[in-house]
């Protein structure tokens, strides 16, 4: 698997420290098979075992500057820094892919197996000089010449690195193994690719409702089609020599995969549905509850999952391969805390239920409110009848902030004190409006991720007209919009990535596509660094209004906790 040409022309000296990601995968599960169609204690068995160690870490050099005694490795950068630990992990500058990047005037170049193992031409940025000293070559790197490079800052053609380049004080065991999972970075495509198809799923929990279902799957299933009636146009593309277009394509094949029963459960269903066909990506999905299964289920095999819909992601704690559009109702608690401060605080009562959306949400707020704002939770147990409510209003409430889902608002006994705001969650309505306590003339307040009307009808407008375009109605809006914008990113990333099928430079990609993508999403702003894992790092509050042109009036700017 070769590099593209923009990744070959990127400078040799920032190519040692990044090959060693990808590979690991291929070469363990290599030896992993050996070891198991080999006899216990035979020399392939010793030989296997002996590889994934090896490979083991290698990978800890590469992605925690660790070396094979657990301590951090000491290596030399310019100006004769002495650097350690995190700062020299290989991954900090190379990525964990091993196809480099550019930061300024630094050009990380690519060090991925096919890469190393290639004679390649040095890149000259001046026509001038090139016309002049011709395309210089260097030769393939051997291990011995990839440990000189490593450690004694010497390239494969014999040219000092840049100094930017660390110079590594490694044992003789640490660089076997750093070279060994160098050239195994990427020399196969992740699992989910093969030569004809390339394999996604999204991910079902239990309790989603049919009708946000259905505006999700119907939109993903709409976008494969569109991409798989590609066929004729690619293999006619490959006959005219148009290779780089034809590389990038796959048939797409997209599975559901269902969550049922509880929770505990989900992780052994994941790995069933793996199994059985395993997946490039996870793309979308839907959830009332934690996404915490399915995401340490993508970190533990490395699999990316792109912009699942839940108002639970995981928001601490490792988590490199799935992207988030926000922190959920974790987000939406910390604006509401933010813009309570700068209404003057008061007493504030908050009612929540014991459903982990509901819990989550009032810690997030009890934890983000400032000294000097009292706060009273009142925990709904049961139904929420007459008397209970009647307690809430006997506290005379500065602001009464209530984490419960739509349903549970339609039943509430009309809250006719208009002087008390009340604050709900966007999240938790699920896109409906509480119309009964709209009319009942409740100061509703909302935590609110879009923008008003009417620049919000405009930005969403190609949105609309793509439904429109395959025939779908408009059912469910942010669910709709969210799964456009989610599989238009993936297709970005497809495209761009040739025939360089890891799952890593795919994470690499999306950092760099979200900001850029033409689709829209429901949130106004989205970006990502390299990483991050919430595209939108925002919301405002904004009030409900009643009448024949109900909609939203803002109450604050973009608040950024």
């Amino acid at each position: 698997m070769n590099p593209g040409p923009v990744r070959r022309r990127l400078s040799i000296g920032w190519r040692v420290s990044r090959a060693v990601l990808g590979v690991f995968g291929g070469w363990l599960f290599l030896a992993q098979v050996a070891s198991a169609q080999a006899p216990v204690g035979t020399v392939a068995d010793v030989g296997a075992a002996k590889l994934a160690s090896e490979l083991a870490l290698g990978q800890r050099i590469y992605r925690e500057g660790l070396g094979a005694t657990g301590e951090p490795l000491l290596a030399v950068g310019a100006a004769q820094m002495r650097l350690s630990g995190k700062m020299v992990a290989c991954a900090v500058c190379h990525r964990r892919s091993g196809y480099g990047g550019s930061e300024g005037q630094f050009v990380v170049r690519s060090i991925t197996g096919p890469a190393l193992r290639q004679e390649q031409s040095v890149a000259q940025h001046s026509p001038r000089i090139k016309a002049m000293l011709g395309t210089s070559q260097r030769p393939p790197y051997t291990e011995a010449l990839l440990d000189r490079a490593i450690r004694g800052g010497i390239d494969a053609a014999g040219k000092p690195l840049d100094p930017v380049m660390p110079r590594y004080a490694l044992s003789d065991v640490e660089a076997r193994a750093l070279s060994a999972y160098l050239f195994s970075l990427s020399s196969t495509p992740s699992p989910g690719v093969d030569d004809q198809e390339i394999h996604f799923a999204t991910v079902l929990q239990p309790g989603v409702a049919a009708e946000k279902r259905r505006a999700m799957l119907d939109i993903m299933q709409a976008f494969v089609k569109d991409k798989d009636a590609n066929v004729r146009s690619e293999e006619q593309r490959r006959e005219a020599g148009t290779m780089r277009m034809y590389r990038a394509y796959r048939k797409w094949v997209l599975h559901v995969w269902e969550l049922s029963g509880p929770s505990d459960t989900w992780a052994a269903q994941l790995e069933a549905y793996q199994a059985q066909q395993p997946v490039f990506a996870l793309i979308g999905g839907l959830g009332n509850a934690s996404w915490r299964p399915v995401h340490e289920f993508s970190e533990r095999h490395e699999i990316p999952c792109v912009f699942p819909q839940t108002d639970l992601p995981v928001v601490a704690g490792p988590g490199h391969y799935t992207f988030y559009f926000t922190r959920g109702v974790t987000l939406e608690a910390e604006v509401l805390a933010r813009h309570l401060r700068d209404q003057g605080g008061g007493r504030v009562v908050q009612v929540h239920r014991r459903g982990e959306a509901s819990a989550t949400a009032a810690a997030a707020l009890r934890a983000a409110l400032e000294p000097g704002i009292e706060l009273e939770d009142r925990l709904l147990d049961g139904p929420a009848d007459a008397a209970f409510w009647q307690s809430v209003a006997a506290t005379k409430p500065a602001a009464l902030v209530l984490w419960l889902a739509a349903d549970e608002l339609d039943r509430l006994p009309a809250w006719r004190d208009g002087a008390t705001p009340v604050y709900l969650s966007f999240d938790l309505l699920g896109g409906k409006r509480p119309e009964a306590l709209v009319k009942a003339g409740a100061d509703l307040r909302l935590v609110y991720p879009s923008d008003l009307a009417p620049r919000h009808d405009a930005r969403l407008l190609r949105n609309k007209l793509w439904l429109h375009t395959k025939g779908l109605p408009a059912t469910d809006e942010a669910v709709q919009v969210n799964t456009q914008f989610a599989m238009t990113v993936v297709s970005d990333v497809i495209g761009h990535i040739a025939d360089s099928f890891s799952r890593d430079y795919f994470v690499e990609r999306i950092e760099h596509v979200v900001a850029q993508t033409p689709m829209p999403s429901l949130f106004p702003q989205v970006s990502l660094g390299p990483g991050q894992r919430f595209a939108a790092k925002g919301a405002s509050v904004v009030r409900l209004l009643e009448g024949e042109k109900a909609g939203l009036k803002a109450l604050s700017g973009w608040i950024v906790p």
